[in-house]
């Protein structure tokens, strides 16, 4: 495997346990991260349609168990065709309370000309009145032509959890888990507080990593409100130490971005979970690094043969240049 570096705008484990979580107040760069906006008509497919996973799958591989109760172990079915700038909403209904979810993709449709790009533009989950949990995430094609994707959903047992407490609607709350081991974290809510006439809609915003000048490393992340009604929820903790590879990001001014390209991303039901560790904190100013974005591609070779790209960026979301560790993670 080969790592490519791109230029980007600048504008763009068990001692784990032994950690705990604080609201730290004010943080590093914006809480009040906006619902990402659906742009664009699939191929066959209204906008606002919610598309059962879980149906998908049946009809696909005709495999009862595959709806089971949980994706343990990965879970795949195909979009069909999407029209370039359409998004797909997806749903996995009857979600284990104590698992954490993450989605990906192997796009499929590339020609010599355009590669086949799709995005997991955001991820949420719902609480139905009566308890039920669901997971819903947008795929977007993102590139300029008509192709699909394999979808790709896996979960894991969460390391640990910590209630929200109540949240308004449309408010977010910013959380740090402190003591973060080595490895990339991901989270999801399951939230609680349905009534017979609102769901309670709960969404991972954005995370990032903190160096505090001690050496100590932070994940962070913010919740969301994206329902009607005020609720709470138990924000589930994923951490995931399967090593793909891991380099150095060198030096980024503050505000700065810096991208990369993994190029045959391989094998192709691989769900990419990059992390980061931060460094070079200084005095009392920490360090403070996020992925900011993160996408699948198919490229057609002149050769002839298919290769899986996947694409992601990193920022200093932070007041002080530094640099940290890209930890290319995967679910295992």
């Amino acid at each position: 495997m080969k790592i490519t570096k791109l230029s980007v705008p600048s504008v763009l484990a068990m001692s784990l346990l032994a950690g705990c979580v604080t609201d730290p107040g004010d943080e590093l760069g914006s809480e009040d991260s906006a619902m990402a906006e659906t742009t664009g008509e699939a191929v066959s497919q209204a906008a606002d349609e919610v598309l059962d996973a879980r149906s998908a799958v049946a009809a696909e591989h005709k495999d009862l168990s595959a709806l089971t109760s949980q994706p343990m172990g990965l879970t795949t079915w195909y979009s069909g065709a999407v029209a370039p700038g359409a998004t797909q909403h997806w749903v996995w209904n009857n979600a284990p309370a104590t698992l954490v979810f993450t989605a990906g993709a192997s796009p499929v449709g590339a020609t010599t000309a355009s590669p086949c790009d799709f995005e997991i533009t955001r991820s949420w989950d719902v609480q139905q009145y009566g308890g039920e949990r669901e997971f819903h995430f947008d795929l977007k094609n993102v590139g300029s032509i008509t192709c699909g994707a394999n979808v790709l959903l896996d979960s894991m047992p969460r390391i640990n959890s910590f209630s929200t407490s109540g949240i308004a609607a449309g408010a977010a709350k910013s959380f740090t888990w402190n003591n973060a081991s080595p490895g990339a974290f991901f989270a999801n809510v399951n939230p609680s507080g349905a009534t017979s006439g609102s769901v309670c809609a709960l969404e991972v915003t954005r995370t990032w990593y903190v160096q505090q000048p001690g050496g100590e490393r932070e994940f962070r992340l913010t919740v969301q409100n994206v329902g009607a009604i005020a609720c709470q929820g138990d924000v589930n903790l994923g951490l995931t130490t399967a090593a793909n590879s891991s380099w150095s990001t060198a030096a980024l001014s503050p505000g700065a971005s810096q991208g990369w390209t993994w190029n045959n991303a391989n094998p192709l039901d691989r769900i990419y979970v990059p992390g980061l560790s931060p460094l070079g904190a200084s005095g009392l100013t920490p360090c403070a690094l996020e992925v900011t974005r993160q996408y699948y591609r198919q490229v057609l070779n002149t050769t002839g043969s298919t290769e899986r790209e996947f694409h992601f960026d990193v920022k200093n979301v932070g007041t002080l240049a530094c640099y940290g560790t890209v930890l290319l993670d995967y679910m295992n």
